[in-house]
């Protein structure tokens, strides 16, 4: 019977504080993509990024409370959300299949997908249509927007691997083409030295929008409302391409520390080799910022 009371009494207690009081007792679980950099990546076993950044200043605002999950791939995130493991990814292009078991917040950053190709290999890429007839390959559990993941199903021979391994079969001619987004591939072609055995084709494939994403029955959903506020702020005030440009450029510092590492064919680097990297970092940078520009005015993509 005590026990009973008491149990009451903690009901009694919640109910007359009301609901925030339940809610900031509750941690929100997040997880993202661990292999998009600068958006979101795996770094010392927790998620660094745009969008873990993004989140951690909305949440923190909101005084509420959530932990970080990384897990191994990008699909299986996607499968932690449809079970309702996790309750927010932190970077998602909506499609029919995730619009299932998620609830997106409105956009926050849009993001070009585009086909790299060895240098020596480029092709006429006017339309999907392109692409046709060759071998392509792109991250495992991948979404380019729901008009081109039909159309790649339906006509198109796609093998989706991690990242590291689609990129390792381009490299050794195994693919024709890697779809991948923009901001990750100017990364990933520097990291592996690729600045002068690959070529990034345009026009892009599509252009999406990342969203924050929340599983359908988790209750942050309560709290939806609020973060697009949040969102729409930040958008208005340039905090997302500040953080693209922060991100980018902490990733350009990197790869240049450690590039004499990385390099296949030398671990020394002539004074014109050094400028010709630099001339490279530059581009990349004025590319990403082209996408800054207009968020309404971006290049059109192939169809």
């Amino acid at each position: 019977m005590a026990k009973r009371i008491t149990l009451t009494l903690v009901f009694l207690t919640a109910t007359l504080l009301g609901g925030a009081q339940l809610v900031s007792a509750q941690s929100f679980i997040a997880s993202g993509n661990p292999y998009a950099p600068p958006v979101v990546w795996e770094e010392n076993k927790r998620l660094s990024g745009v969008a873990p950044d993004l989140v951690n200043e909305i949440f923190t605002e909101l005084s509420l409370p959530y932990s970080v999950r990384v897990l191994s791939d990008w699909e299986r995130v996607q499968e932690a959300a449809r079970k309702g493991e996790i309750d927010l990814i932190v970077s998602a292009y909506r499609n029919d299949e995730r619009s299932k078991y998620l609830n997106f917040s409105i956009p926050y950053l849009p993001e070009q997908t585009v086909i790299v190709v060895e240098k020596g290999k480029e092709f006429n890429f006017s339309s999907w249509d392109a692409l046709k007839g060759k071998k392509g390959v792109s991250g495992i559990g991948e979404s380019y927007g729901q008009r081109f993941d039909s159309y790649s199903a339906e006509n198109l021979d796609v093998s989706y691997y991690r990242l590291e391994r689609a990129i390792e079969t381009l490299n050794l001619g195994k693919a024709d083409y890697l779809i991948i987004d923009l901001y990750t591939a100017l990364i990933y072609a520097r990291l592996l030295q690729g600045e002068d055995s690959i070529t990034i084709l345009d026009p892009p494939v599509t252009t999406e929008n990342f969203h924050l994403a929340v599983t359908k029955d988790s209750p942050l959903n309560d709290h939806l409302e609020a973060i697009n506020q949040k969102l729409d702020e930040k958008i208005a005030a340039g905090k997302i391409n500040e953080l693209v440009l922060t991100h980018f450029d902490r990733w350009q510092e990197k790869i240049a520390t450690r590039s004499k590492y990385l390099s296949r064919m030398s671990q020394q680097r002539s004074a014109s080799q050094q400028e010709y990297l630099r001339k490279q970092d530059e581009m990349a940078r004025q590319r990403v910022l082209g996408t800054m520009i207009n968020r309404e005015g971006l290049p059109p993509a192939a169809e």
